[in-house]
Order: C-alpha cells, then structure tokens, then sequence
C-alpha cells in the first residue's frame, strides 16, 4: 500500500477503536483476495459499515458557558442543528450558564421594556434574547439545560412527537417523581409540553427544526432558590407592563408553582448528577453508546458556522437597552 496515500477509514467518522479493528480486517481480507491495497476494500465496502455503525452511538457534548459568552449557548444550537446532516447521527447536548435571564422573541414586545431589563441589571444578572420559545427563563448553576438533536429519517417526528420523546426520556429518568406534560398557567414560560409534579413545574420545553432535523430544548431546575428565580421573573413582568393592559398575554408569574428536583427529593440533587443519570437512560433507550462529539469531525466547517451564527445572535440583541 502506498504510504503517502491516506484511506477513507483516515476521514470517516468512526471511533478510533473501531476503525483501527475494521483496517485491520480489511488488510486481512486483501491478503485473501490477493489483492496489495486493502485501501481498495475499504472505499468499495465502507459505506454500509459506516452508516450501520453511526446507528450504534449517540453524540454528547457537556458545556458551561460563562455570561460573557452567553451567546454562545443558542449559537451552538443553531449550528449542530443545520449540520446534523455532516454529523450524521443524534446529539444529546448539555449546558449551563450563570445568572442569566433568557428572554423569548415575545418579551420584546413589552410596552416598558428598558425599565424590566434595569430591573434585571440591578439584580445582578444579565439578559440575551434568544431565537426560540415567546418568553423568558432563568439559567444559572442548578439549572440545566438539555438539547435532543435528531436528523430526520424516514419517519419524521411531528412537533408533539418531538416534545413526547424528551417527555419519555425525563420520565424514564427520574421514574419515582411521577413526572407529567401539562401547562402550567403561573409558572414562566409556560406552555403544553411543561414538565411538573403534582402540578408545580420542575422544567420546560422549546423546539427548532429544519429540513435536516430538529433540537427538542429542555431547561430543568435541578436545585437552588427557584423562589428567586420565579420571583425575579414575575417582577420583570410587572415592570415591563406597568400597569398597562396585559394584551399580549404575559403570565401572571406564581413563585409557588415552580420548584427543583432537589426540592422534591428533600436532597441535594447536583447538575453533574443529573447528566449522568439523563444519559445513562438515554444510552438505555436507544440502544446506543455516548460518545464525546468531535467538533472537528466536520470537515473544518464548525467554526465557521458556529462563527456565522454567533455574529446573526449579536444582531438578534442590538434591539436591546445595556445597562453600565
């Protein structure tokens, strides 16, 4: 085989592991077929064993964002999304960011707007408006946020099946919570698919999708003062209608209908706990392996796109009052 020439095995996107079996069979089989370069077998039998091994593994990616990079989150969001098809199989991606009030498209259309993000300024903590879900929510270090990549296939979730299957995998999770999806009225940003335990509302859910796939987005609050937190959302509401008429039907934010998994396991439940136990199920259900995604495995493209939509989220917020 010639030394100079570089194999398709070289740029596929197996674990190493496994590709080193799969040369090492191949140069195997072209002993047996007499033939000098096993190369020639890997590009003609390939294709099939790759993509019946992309069935076998999950992508995970575990990131912590600091408020100064906070665009980031959604940004790497947007851009796993439109290259599920390069990547070729799901993505379970986790997140964290510090104190950080997540607005919807909808709060910009709050009638005070700058006097409910002073409020938030003076609270000591920052704010970015995202390009999914119509209202606000807190992250912070007990609060995680969870994205399901799936590329579309054959049969193409609808968006209730889309919010079913993170629903299932939550439920699955965390069996002895007796987790149900309904809306809760009081809590932020509520909505159908609202993940709660005897009615109060431990988590909740947005979606994005395009020709190449979806994300199902799950913020769930794992421990810390969620009484703060749907406190401080609640004020944001009051500061930003003040008193005018509430046609846009923001919600009447109720402390009391939101809490934590450490709150209803009377322990102290962590973030890195919750990974764990998320993934582990999700591992289970789908009969795949995780394994650590390869941000260069794209064909060098990542950072650009990462980078294009890093600059459309700094745009998104130039409609936005800052505060010294």
């Amino acid at each position: 085989m010639d030394p100079n020439r570089h194999c398709c095995l070289d740029h596929c996107h197996l674990p190493c592991s496994y590709r080193s079996s799969l040369y090492s069979k191949l140069t195997d089989l072209a002993r047996f077929m007499d033939v000098n370069d096993s190369c020639i077998i890997a590009c003609k039998l390939t294709k099939e064993e790759i993509k019946m091994t992309s069935q076998k593994y999950f992508d995970i990616v575990d990131q912590h964002f600091k408020p100064t990079d906070n665009l980031q989150s959604f940004a790497y969001t947007n851009t796993i999304l439109n290259l599920l098809p390069t990547i070729s199989r799901p993505v379970l991606h986790f997140w964290t960011l510090e104190n950080t009030v997540i607005l919807g498209l909808k709060d910009q259309r709050l009638p005070h707007l700058d006097s409910a993000l002073q409020l938030i300024h003076s609270k000591n903590y920052h704010y970015f408006v995202r390009n999914s879900g119509g209202l606000a929510v807190i992250s912070d270090a007990g609060v995680l946020n969870v994205s399901l990549f799936l590329p579309n296939g054959s049969d193409e979730l609808s968006v209730d099946q889309g919010y079913q299957q993170m629903t299932d995998l939550i439920q699955s999770s965390f069996p002895t919570l007796n987790i149900e999806a309904r809306e809760i009225p009081h809590s932020y940003c509520p909505g159908k698919f609202d993940l709660a335990v005897n009615g109060v509302k431990i988590g909740g859910m947005s979606q994005r999708r395009n020709q190449t796939g979806v994300v199902i987005m799950l913020y769930i609050s794992v421990n810390g003062p969620q009484i703060s937190r749907s406190s401080l959302i609640r004020d944001f509401y009051l500061k930003g209608l003040s008193n005018e008429k509430n046609t846009w039907n923001f919600p009447d934010v109720w402390p009391s209908s939101m809490t934590t998994i450490s709150e209803l396991s009377n322990d102290l439940i962590t973030v890195e706990t919750v990974k764990k136990i998320i993934s582990k199920q999700l591992s289970s259900m789908s009969g795949r392996r995780m394994i650590t995604f390869n941000f260069n495995k794209t064909n060098n493209s990542f950072k650009d796109a990462l980078n294009d939509q890093i600059h459309k989220m700094q745009i998104r917020q130039q409609k936005l009052t800052t505060f010294n």
